[in-house]
């Protein structure tokens, strides 16, 4: 189908299988190729189908999701891993997993999920045959549980040798040192190795504004704008980059900061 994203469905549970396809069924741009029951048998089929997408289970029996990632060399379709175990995020993390969604999973959850990859093939190394359409929900059992949410908007952070789980809501705004950030949040600042591209696409682009080639700052934590600097409500801060200055004054116009 023309303008879509092709995918697959790798799970060992029927259940997670057929929900999963529910939802790829919901939504136009989506294009199911085929399900796999395990890994293994997944081997020649994303071979040969070629992919863009896998929904990938991670704790399947005689190859796992992480180790199944690991057999891809040159060429390497955008993984969604979907598992009820959060202690493989730090794999996924290492694995450069597109995105992580815990179990049971939820049709707002998926829907966040096919917008990064949206936005990853239209700006990263991936094409489909044209540009990929808008996503359409017409979702009739939308339905998302307080704790659902309270997952979904945490981010693990790797700095230095431990893992730090950081709440969204807490950061202010984002530093870029070349391949490092430093996350400045409401409690501390921590440095991580990541880039500026990829925090941009953890970070929902509703809230969060680049302002700057190095600096990402939450809308929210605005203060003032004078001049070429914006000044934040935690006393820094942050310069606006020439080839930004439109974009805000855009926002500024519609009153969207």
């Amino acid at each position: 189908m023309e303008n879509s994203i092709s995918c697959i469905i790798i799970d060992d549970e029927h259940l997670g299988q057929e929900l999963i396809e529910k939802y790829v069924n919901r939504i136009p741009s989506l294009n199911l190729l085929a399900k796999c029951g395990n890994a293994i048998e997944a081997l020649d089929l994303v071979s040969t189908l070629r992919p863009n997408l896998i929904f990938l289970d991670v704790n399947m029996p005689e190859m796992t999701g992480i180790e199944f990632i690991r057999t891809f060399s040159t060429y390497k379709p955008i993984i969604v891993l979907t598992t009820a175990y959060p202690e493989y995020a730090i794999d996924a993390y290492d694995l450069d997993v597109l995105d992580f969604i815990l179990k049971p999973i939820t049709f707002d959850r998926f829907v966040k999920a096919i917008n990064k990859v949206r936005e990853k093939l239209a700006y990263g190394n991936f094409s489909t045959q044209s540009q990929v359409p808008e996503v359409q929900i017409n979702d009739p059992e939308k339905a998302t549980s307080n704790e659902a949410q309270l997952k979904n908007r945490q981010i693990l952070f790797k700095e230095n040798k431990k893992y730090v789980n950081v709440s969204i809501d807490e950061i202010h705004f984002v530093e870029g040192m070349k391949d490092y950030l430093k996350i400045h949040t409401t409690s501390k600042m921590l440095i991580t190795h990541m880039t500026m591209t990829r925090i941009e696409q953890l970070l929902p682009s509703t809230e969060f504004l680049r302002v700057n080639r190095s600096f990402i700052v939450r809308k929210l934590s605005v203060k003032a704008i004078k001049g070429n600097t914006i000044e934040l409500t935690i006393n820094r801060e942050v310069p606006i980059g020439t080839r930004y200055k439109e974009v805000i004054k855009e926002l500024l116009d519609g009153g969207a900061l």
